[in-house]
This record gives C-alpha cells, structure tokens and sequence, in this order.
C-alpha cells in the first residue's frame, strides 16, 4: 500500500488590522453658519449641509496626530434616513473629500431624521478600499420645511 501525502500548505498571513482613525475638531455648519459641534442638528429641507474633521491616529508614544491621507475626488460619505428611531432603506450621499487627513462632507436632505452612522461609514470605506477605518460619533440632522 503507498501512502501519498501532500505537502504541507503554508497559510496565508493574517492582513494586519487597518488602522482606526478619530474625527478631530469637528466644524458643522448650515447655510454658511457654523454651529457647535453636537450629536443631533436641526436643518431646513434642502439646507446645505458642511462638516468638516481631521482624521487623527495616535502614534507610539500616545500622541495624537493628524493621519496624512488622500483619497478619490469621488468619495461619498452614506446617511440614512431612520423612522420610529429605526434604518429605512433610503440612503443618500454627502460628497466628500479626504485630503492630507481634512476631510469634507456636504449634501442637502430631504426632509427627515438623517443618520450618519460609523459602521456604515466603515462599511463605504471597505467598498473603496480606503486604507483606515474611522471612529466617529453617530450624527443626526433632523431634517423639516421651514415656516
């Protein structure tokens, strides 16, 4: 009887974890006028919408700095409208840019209450490859027709 044996297969090495970059001073502002930056904004149907954030990574001794990336002209930044405090399946996006670690985002919304939500963000990155994740805090624009 002859006993056949394969050779040994050698496994890939595990890719090694990208890194998790903050959002750093963060600027919102609507129509033009800047607002303090807080987990929830009030907006006006089709109210032009900016945000405006540094990706900062920390770097061996603890300090933190700004993470020099740029990526694609065409990068968009997903938000989804949410009802009875749950995702629908309406998405929109905000253009954005990322350049040397300044990143833009900015859109106009339908009438709403509009999320951008880190793991969906996360999940955009992965699509476009992007070198980095991101930990943000969830936004929300409550989006209504004026008076």
């Amino acid at each position: 009887m002859k006993i056949i044996s394969n050779p040994p297969v050698e496994a890939p090495a595990p890719k090694a974890p990208l890194p998790i970059l903050g959002y750093a001073n963060p600027v919102v502002s609507v129509d033009g006028q800047t607002r303090i930056f807080t987990p929830v904004f009030s907006v006006g149907t089709d109210s032009l919408i900016r945000i405006e954030a540094d990706l900062t990574g920390v770097d061996p001794l603890g300090e933190q700095f700004v993470y020099p990336v740029t990526l694609p002209d065409n990068t968009d930044t997903p938000i989804i409208r949410h009802a009875r405090g749950a995702p629908t399946t309406d998405e929109k996006y905000l253009y954005t840019t990322i350049n040397n670690g300044h990143v833009v985002m900015q859109g106009r919304l339908p009438s709403g209450d509009w999320k951008i939500l880190q793991d969906r963000v996360n999940e955009a990155l992965k699509v476009i490859n992007a070198p980095f994740e991101v930990s943000m805090p969830n936004i929300t624009f409550h989006v209504s027709t004026p008076i």
